[in-house]
């Protein structure tokens, strides 16, 4: 009897041994934090306004790999399809970084066409074809990380030209998709315990550096061999759509025989973003650019040319231009990033330009919402930015010949005091749990009960845990259309219709009782119905229409179009079969920033997005579903 009890409880001590070591060797690995993961960039240099260095993602099943540039402002990864290419243009896919045709791809999840949010406030505009699918960093067979179901866009606009691999933790929302979210890369990453945290470190590469030096992209830590550390460090602003806000304290442009001149006469909230690689500044600013550079802006073109004998001279006259920076426009600590000459020298190519062009990539501004800090300024700055602590810090940058990458990854922001406390659970204590088992069954009972309301405490903790993470992303997550700017929603194609106002919901439900009529409403519209229209009711905006009658379907109808500074113009000739012709015109903002679907006469839907070098389509785009046109 005692031998069997002996037995039994000697049994239950090896199990318990066993399971408490196999314990101690979870929680060893679990507080292990994974090494940060270097985005390998390809051998290339790539874009129609740099050239720059690119990086290389493996998209789809089987991967097909595509070049892109790193975007510090989206969450989501665009790559160009190949509709953005004529088939009889041969070197187009190469020069766009190559092309992802989702048709060959088994893993491709389409979710609609929507907008590409991004850069509208600079007057970029585009749609993309969005959807899911595998994404992994670096070329095939190179090992780095793939995920599966990850956000893609295919775009085909030249806004973009090369596609764009997102680095903000932002998830994304598909308004109308089965209220689907979805996260962005990095925060991928994180959950899935590829990087220990949601920070990333980032400089452009420079051609013109030693035997051009490429670019590096940091996940979960930086690269400490890339820049020259100052110790400073900018807090994110409230805009979560511009949270790498620094203050531009001053400009200064120095020569080494000592000129110097100051270029920026006030300071300014600069947005740093690598999407573009302009820098935006004020026309004060431009103009003192022009004269210390003898540049001149072309309007057509909408570039500053440098040409052979100008570059010359400003390759002999080497000046170096240096901004100071700080949390705000004017005192607190600063630190100064300097650029030389060389960095301001790139080429323009086709689509920007017809010919090859040197320029200089300084933008005019149009507003304080367009100071930005583009791809030209990250060539001798790198970027570190936390998303855990909402911190990030630009250091100069350090070109040396031999230095050796160093990734040092950065840790995640610990959990509470409550929190890390339940999750303490010092040796020591393991220790006694596993030695004082010997005494007899009833402890042993006592130390399974405490391993399991310990083990309760840590799975409460984690939870707890992922739930502030929850919060904290989904305070910052990107919802367009919503004012405060906190959530950004894309509407698309595969909507049936967007959500009506009370009154606009009232006049649909009437006008679906009595079948045979559309409205469009809004702004000084009187009256304007639009025959044999049946079907759903779209409210949108229409803006200096008159009072209307209709005439017959056999009117001939012309559209031309024209701007003026706030708004598009609409001329409408229609030409009666009798030979009277009859001209009235209508107009609306210039720029609507937004993407609707719209459902023609044939039944079928087309997502429209209106934008400024699209007049006449916009003016067609109130014409093409009517069969009996309005006139006054």
């Amino acid at each position: 009897m005692r031998s069997s009890a002996t037995s039994a409880l000697l049994c239950l001590l090896v199990c318990f041994v066993f399971i408490k070591a196999g314990s101690a060797s979870l929680l060893q690995r679990a507080s292990t934090l994974p090494s940060p993961i270097s985005f390998p960039p390809a051998q290339n240099w790539d874009g129609p306004d740099g050239p720059w260095s690119t990086f290389t993602l493996r998209v789809g099943t089987p991967a097909q790999d595509v070049r892109v540039l790193i975007s510090t402002a989206s969450q989501s990864t665009w790559v160009v399809l190949p509709q953005g290419c004529d088939p009889s243009d041969t070197s187009c896919q190469d020069e766009r970084g190559a092309t992802y045709d989702y048709n060959s791809s088994s893993t491709w999840k389409s979710r609609g066409t929507f907008e590409l949010f991004n850069e509208q406030n600079l007057g970029l505009y585009g749609n993309g074809l969005w959807g899911n699918d595998t994404l992994g960093l670096g070329i095939q067979g190179s090992g780095g990380p793939t995920l599966d179901h990850q956000i893609v866009a295919g775009i085909v606009t030249n806004n973009f030209y090369i596609g764009m691999f997102g680095a903000n933790p932002k998830p994304t929302n598909y308004t109308g998709v089965d209220g689907y979210q979805q996260d962005s890369y990095i925060s991928s990453l994180k959950k899935q315990d590829f990087i220990p945290s949601i920070t990333y470190g980032y400089t452009a590469g420079a051609q013109y550096r030693q035997k051009k030096v490429l670019g590096s992209f940091t996940l979960g830590g930086y690269d400490e061999s890339r820049f020259t550390p100052n110790g400073h460090s900018f807090t994110f602003a409230p805009d979560n759509d511009r949270d790498l806000l620094v203050g531009v304290q001053r400009i200064t442009f120095e020569t080494p025989n000592g000129t110097t001149s100051t270029l920026l006469p006030f300071g300014i909230l600069a947005y740093v973003d690598s999407t573009i690689p302009y820098i935006y500044l004020p026309l004060e600013a431009c103009k003192a650019f022009e004269k210390a550079f003898h540049l001149k802006y072309n309007a057509t073109i909408d570039l500053y040319p440098v040409s052979d004998s100008q570059h010359e001279e400003l390759i002999a006259q080497n000046a170096s231009i240096t901004f100071t920076l700080s949390d705000d426009v004017s005192g607190g600590d600063a630190i100064n990033i300097t650029l030389p000459y060389d960095s301001f020298d790139l080429t323009a190519t086709y689509p920007l330009v017809t010919e090859n062009t040197r320029y200089f990539p300084l933008k005019r501004a149009a507003n304080e919402s367009q100071y930005t800090l583009g791809r030209t300024f990250l060539q001798e700055a790198y970027l570190i930015v936390d998303y855990e602590r909402n911190n990030f810090s630009i250091s100069q940058c350090m070109f040396e010949d031999g230095l050796q990458q160093n990734l040092i990854g950065i840790p995640p922001v610990p959990p509470s005091s409550s929190t890390s406390a339940s999750n303490k659970e010092p040796s020591s204590n393991r220790s006694t749990v596993i030695i004082g088992i010997a005494v007899g069954v009833s402890v042993l009972v006592v130390a399974i009960v405490a391993a399991v309301e310990e083990e309760s405490k840590r799975e409460l903790a984690r939870s707890e845990e992922e739930a502030e993470e929850r919060v904290r992303l989904g305070f910052n997550k990107a919802e367009l259309g919503d004012l405060d700017h906190v959530r950004c929603e894309m509407e698309g194609a595969e909507i049936p219709g967007p959500s009506l106002a009370p009154l606009a919901q009232e006049k649909a439900e009437y006008f679906e009782a009595h079948a045979g009529k559309h409205e469009l409403v809004g702004g000084d519209v009187q009256f304007s119905e639009l025959l044999d229209q049946k079907g759903p009711i779209y409210e949108i905006a229409a803006y200096g229409i008159p009072k209307s009658t209709f005439v017959s379907p056999s009117t001939e109808l012309s559209i031309s179009s024209s701007d003026s500074t706030s708004a598009v113009i609409c001329n409408l000739t229609l030409q009666r079969p009798t030979g009277t012709s009859f001209t009235t015109q209508f107009q609306f903002p210039k720029i609507i920033r937004t993407t609707f679907p719209y459902r023609w006469s044939d039944g079928t839907y087309a997502p429209y997005s209106i934008i400024n070098s699209q007049f006449t389509a916009v003016c067609a785009f109130f014409t093409r579903p009517i069969r009996s046109f309005i006139t006054d």
